[in-house]
Protein backbone atom coordinates (compact mmCIF):
# COMPACT_ATOMS: atom_id res chain seq x y z
CA UNK A 1 0.00 0.00 0.00
CA UNK A 2 1.34 3.28 -0.94
CA UNK A 3 1.27 6.51 1.72
CA UNK A 4 1.04 10.28 0.92
CA UNK A 5 3.32 12.00 2.72
CA UNK A 6 2.73 16.06 3.87
CA UNK A 7 6.03 16.23 5.60
CA UNK A 8 8.47 18.82 4.21
CA UNK A 9 11.00 17.54 6.57
CA UNK A 10 12.72 14.93 4.04
CA UNK A 11 15.42 13.96 6.14
CA UNK A 12 13.89 11.78 8.50
CA UNK A 13 13.43 8.34 7.75
CA UNK A 14 10.09 7.14 6.79
CA UNK A 15 7.93 4.47 4.82
CA UNK A 16 6.56 5.22 2.12
CA UNK A 17 4.90 2.11 1.00
CA UNK A 18 4.96 -1.24 2.49
CA UNK A 19 3.83 -5.24 1.37
CA UNK A 20 3.51 -8.31 2.88
CA UNK A 21 7.00 -8.82 2.39
CA UNK A 22 8.89 -5.30 1.95
CA UNK A 23 9.52 -1.61 3.56
CA UNK A 24 9.91 0.89 1.22
CA UNK A 25 12.07 3.99 2.49
CA UNK A 26 12.61 6.68 0.17
CA UNK A 27 16.10 5.39 -1.20
CA UNK A 28 15.49 2.15 0.35
CA UNK A 29 13.62 -1.17 0.10
CA UNK A 30 13.92 -3.61 3.47
CA UNK A 31 12.53 -7.20 2.80
CA UNK A 32 12.98 -7.92 6.65
CA UNK A 33 11.18 -7.00 9.68
CA UNK A 34 12.44 -3.33 10.76
CA UNK A 35 12.90 -1.22 13.56
CA UNK A 36 12.96 2.43 12.43
CA UNK A 37 13.09 5.56 13.91
CA UNK A 38 12.97 9.26 12.45
CA UNK A 39 17.63 8.96 12.54
CA UNK A 40 17.94 5.23 12.58
CA UNK A 41 16.71 2.50 11.21
CA UNK A 42 18.15 -1.44 11.15
CA UNK A 43 17.33 -4.39 9.15
CA UNK A 44 16.85 -7.62 9.81
CA UNK A 45 16.24 -7.08 13.53
CA UNK A 46 13.92 -9.86 15.24
CA UNK A 47 14.71 -12.38 12.68
CA UNK A 48 12.48 -15.00 14.69
CA UNK A 49 9.50 -13.13 14.30
CA UNK A 50 7.95 -10.79 17.17
CA UNK A 51 6.81 -13.97 19.32
CA UNK A 52 10.12 -13.75 20.08
CA UNK A 53 10.36 -9.89 21.34
CA UNK A 54 12.05 -9.87 24.89
CA UNK A 55 12.99 -7.42 27.64
CA UNK A 56 16.77 -7.07 25.86
CA UNK A 57 15.22 -6.47 22.63
CA UNK A 58 12.98 -3.56 24.52
CA UNK A 59 16.26 -2.31 26.56
CA UNK A 60 17.29 -1.72 22.52
CA UNK A 61 14.82 0.02 21.62
CA UNK A 62 14.72 1.80 24.72
CA UNK A 63 18.03 3.19 23.88
CA UNK A 64 16.68 5.02 21.29
CA UNK A 65 14.67 7.08 23.96
CA UNK A 66 11.54 6.90 22.31
CA UNK A 67 8.23 8.54 23.76
CA UNK A 68 6.51 6.03 21.88
CA UNK A 69 6.69 2.77 20.86
CA UNK A 70 4.81 0.91 17.70
CA UNK A 71 4.89 -2.45 17.11
CA UNK A 72 3.28 -3.75 14.24
CA UNK A 73 2.62 -7.67 14.37
CA UNK A 74 2.31 -8.35 10.43
CA UNK A 75 -1.10 -8.60 8.76
CA UNK A 76 -2.43 -10.12 12.18
CA UNK A 77 -2.75 -8.22 15.74
CA UNK A 78 -1.28 -9.89 18.22
CA UNK A 79 -0.78 -8.78 21.52
CA UNK A 80 2.91 -9.25 23.23
CA UNK A 81 2.94 -11.09 27.14
CA UNK A 82 1.58 -8.74 29.59
CA UNK A 83 5.05 -8.74 31.26
CA UNK A 84 6.45 -6.80 28.19
CA UNK A 85 4.20 -4.47 28.09
CA UNK A 86 4.21 -3.65 31.75
CA UNK A 87 8.09 -2.75 31.51
CA UNK A 88 7.52 -0.58 28.85
CA UNK A 89 4.53 1.07 30.25
CA UNK A 90 6.19 1.25 34.14
CA UNK A 91 9.32 3.51 32.48
CA UNK A 92 5.94 6.51 31.01
CA UNK A 93 6.62 5.92 27.39
CA UNK A 94 3.99 4.86 25.48
CA UNK A 95 3.49 1.22 23.91
CA UNK A 96 0.95 0.36 21.13
CA UNK A 97 0.57 -2.34 19.21
CA UNK A 98 -0.75 -2.95 16.02
CA UNK A 99 -1.09 -4.57 12.62
CA UNK A 100 1.76 -3.42 10.60
CA UNK A 101 -0.39 -1.74 7.86
CA UNK A 102 -1.23 0.12 10.64
CA UNK A 103 1.36 0.85 12.66
CA UNK A 104 3.35 1.93 9.05
CA UNK A 105 0.68 4.86 8.90
CA UNK A 106 1.41 5.63 12.73
CA UNK A 107 4.52 6.00 12.49
CA UNK A 108 4.57 8.25 9.61
CA UNK A 109 2.02 10.63 11.20
CA UNK A 110 3.44 10.24 14.56
CA UNK A 111 7.60 11.79 13.13
CA UNK A 112 4.88 14.35 10.86
CA UNK A 113 3.67 15.89 14.38
CA UNK A 114 7.14 16.01 15.70
CA UNK A 115 6.93 12.55 18.47
CA UNK A 116 10.21 10.73 19.18
CA UNK A 117 8.87 7.77 18.20
CA UNK A 118 10.39 3.83 17.46
CA UNK A 119 8.28 1.49 15.29
CA UNK A 120 9.24 -2.07 15.44
CA UNK A 121 7.87 -3.54 12.09
CA UNK A 122 6.67 -7.24 11.32
CA UNK A 123 6.40 -8.67 7.81
CA UNK A 124 3.86 -11.19 7.69
CA UNK A 125 4.74 -14.34 7.94
CA UNK A 126 3.30 -16.82 5.38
Amino acid sequence: MKIKLDSENTNFYKIISYSNNYFQLKDKTVDSNLLISKNYFRENWLKEGHQHLATQHLDEILSLEPEIILIGTGKQLVFPDQELISYVTAKNIGFEVMDTGAACRSYNLLIDEGRDVVACLFLSQV
